[in-house]
């Protein structure tokens, strides 16, 4: 094999690997339950603002992460 073939294999390989470790990383994007997702919309119901869900689990995370812990 030329040097240059076995190096692109190489970094092929190296670049499968890497993207195989994403796949296998924890997602940041939870599964949430129906009564999760019900409690998110019930509290954008209640906001003075439409919210894309999007928005309001940021918002909502931003509140719980500001808040004081007793």
């Amino acid at each position: 094999m030329k040097e240059s073939t076995q190096a692109k294999i190489t970094a092929a390989v190296a670049a499968a690997g890497g993207m195989a470790q994403k796949a296998l990383a924890t997602s940041p994007n939870p599964e949430w339950t129906e009564y999760e997702m019900r409690s998110i919309d019930e509290w954008i119901a209640r906001q003075d603002v439409k919210l894309e869900r999007p928005e309001a689990i940021r918002r909502l995370v931003e509140l719980g992460l500001n808040s004081k812990t007793k």
